[in-house]
């Protein structure tokens, strides 16, 4: 048996048999999606924005292309607020520094040291909180009220193509990777914008690139990866979990299948005692794709109790309709899910876009 039959054989047996009574508009309420266009009247533009008015999706992320100008930006957010009501729409960028960043001088804003840079930068603390806070406000002026960032993975790899090449780690050293993930945690609660700890359980060990493939850690990961999640969530800084397409002997409920649709990561985030929202890396991503059809991998990420699941329509394939189709997909089989977690989720949803400003 292949990996892919034998991922969906494994689904089919352990996912739970029960009736939710939801339309597919609560199931739109987990989905945030991604878009082609830069201002109303660009087709996607508006067809995100009618979501936004009929709750059928969360909220969006941002990429570099839908990005020109700090006005222009602006006025794009300003629409989807505006088409979304009384409830306010999660507005996500990954917005790390350095080779992660869809802003910077090249559209109009503050450029952004990399995770490598800023250690190496001679800073005090200080003056990386000052640093991170000055860009944060940014992205507050434009309305943006979600970055997927800080990466609290551990530079175990150096050679890892996604991670440690990048420069996308602040280090090896679990305590001082927590100190500066709270230097920028703080300076974004500082302008109101909420951060994601990424990617769980730790993606910095790995020797392949989860968007191009498979992320197998199992023989190369490490238990101080997740010290970093424990500090801060200790210490009440953390306002989401991103969760990670990454294979773990631990943390995936069977060998083929990714951590971020795995009960058992969840389970682990949640023994962390953090209760707050838990995101998806994006579905799009190879890691999944190549081993589970959409609509079997966003019932999986459900059911394993992710609140939040991404769908970035990164590549020209990609259809702006993707979250109403899974939205779709998950109420046709709301048979197999548990109805109490699902409403839970759902709650939890709303209650972290209530806090959203």
């Amino acid at each position: 048996m292949n990996r892919r039959n034998f991922l969906l054989a494994s689904l089919a047996a352990t996912l739970p048999t029960a009736t939710f009574g939801k339309s597919s508009l609560a199931m739109g309420q987990l989905l945030i999606t991604g878009f082609r266009g830069t201002k109303p009247g660009d087709p996607e533009v508006d067809k995100v924005r009618g979501y936004l008015e009929t709750g059928a999706c969360a909220g969006v992320i941002l990429l570099r292309r839908n990005c020109t100008s700090p006005e222009q930006v602006t006025r794009l957010v300003s629409s989807f607020r505006e088409a979304a009501g009384s409830f306010t729409p999660i507005v996500s960028i990954d917005q790390e520094g350095g080779r992660v960043a869809r802003l910077d001088a090249g559209n109009g804003f503050f450029d952004w040291m990399s995770a490598r840079d800023i250690v190496t930068s001679g800073m005090s603390d200080a003056e990386i909180r000052a640093y991170w806070a000055e860009r944060a406000w940014q992205l507050k002026k434009v309305g943006i009220n979600l970055n997927f960032a800080p990466v609290v993975d551990l530079d175990i790899n150096p050679a890892n193509p996604i991670i440690g090449k990048l420069g996308r780690s602040f280090g090896k050293n679990p305590a001082r990777v927590a100190q500066l993930a709270e230097l920028f945690i703080v300076a974004h609660r500082s302008a109101g914008v909420m951060t994601s700890l990424k990617h769980f359980p730790g993606h910095g060990s790995s020797t392949t690139d989860s968007h191009k493939e498979t992320a197998d850690v199992s023989g190369t990961w490490r238990l101080t990866e997740l010290d970093p999640y424990a500090t801060l969530i200790q210490g009440g800084l953390v306002d989401s979990v991103m969760n990670g397409h990454l294979l773990h002997s631990s943390y995936s409920d069977t060998p083929y299948q990714p951590t971020s649709m795995s009960w058992n990561s969840v389970k682990a985030i949640r023994d962390l005692v953090f209760a707050g929202p838990i995101i998806t890396d994006d579905m799009q991503m190879a890691a999944v794709e190549s081993i589970v059809p959409a609509a079997e991998a966003a019932l999986a990420a459900v059911n394993a109790g992710n609140t939040f699941l991404i769908y970035s329509n990164y590549r020209k394939s990609d259809l702006i309709d993707t979250v109403v189709r899974i939205a779709s997909s998950l109420t046709v089989n709301m048979d197999r899910m548990s109805s109490t977690d699902v409403a839970t989720q759902i709650e939890l949803a709303r209650q972290f876009r209530s806090k959203l400003t």
